[in-house]
């Protein structure tokens, strides 16, 4: 197993030794695409595709970014009225849904779903896609309805119940 050297005794690339403490790496907003030395926020998007399937995303941003593009959506989502948090606009009949699950730098991880209408919808999956990364499809149904390939009896055998064939003495 390779030791790394103490924080007081660090080389850079070309061998130099330098006494003191490690460089800090300045890390890149996917959104505002800007270099800086704080603690990035972690975004786990997910959605589902027209075709059924469900999709996630990861993004690290800002804490600039977090508060000027999600921070009050994420609070006016916390309505249970279906209204499009970005443009207020009823969304009972119809809406997409947009799951995201956050972490901040030394808070606890929590979570927001935004019944968006299709034209706002459209624009915070685009923010959502910046400079993201694709998850893998975990098959889970954590962050939306997954398409199901069940029939109705076997809901029903799930359910404990088998209906019996009229007609048959059944």
């Amino acid at each position: 197993m390779r030791r790394r050297p103490p924080p007081s005794a660090h080389r850079h690339a070309w061998g130099e030794k330098v006494e003191g403490t490690r460089p800090v790496i300045p890390k890149i907003c996917n959104l505002c695409e800007q270099q800086g030395l704080v603690k990035r926020a972690s975004l786990y998007w997910a959605w589902v595709n027209s075709d059924g399937r469900r999709r996630a995303w990861k993004q690290q941003i800002c804490p600039d970014c977090f508060r000027s593009e999600l921070a009050e959506l994420i609070v006016k989502a916390e309505d249970p009225v279906l209204i499009c948090p970005a443009c207020g606009i009823g969304t009972v009949d119809d809406f997409d849904a947009v799951y995201l699950t956050y972490c901040l730098p030394g808070m606890p991880k929590g979570q927001s779903e935004f019944p968006l209408c299709g034209p706002c919808a459209v624009v915070l999956r685009n923010k959502a896609l910046k400079n993201a990364q694709a998850l893998e499809d975990r098959g889970a149904t954590v962050g939306g309805p997954q398409p199901q390939d069940i029939t109705s009896k076997q809901a029903w055998a799930d359910l404990g119940y088998l209906p019996s064939a009229r007609g048959n003495g059944g």
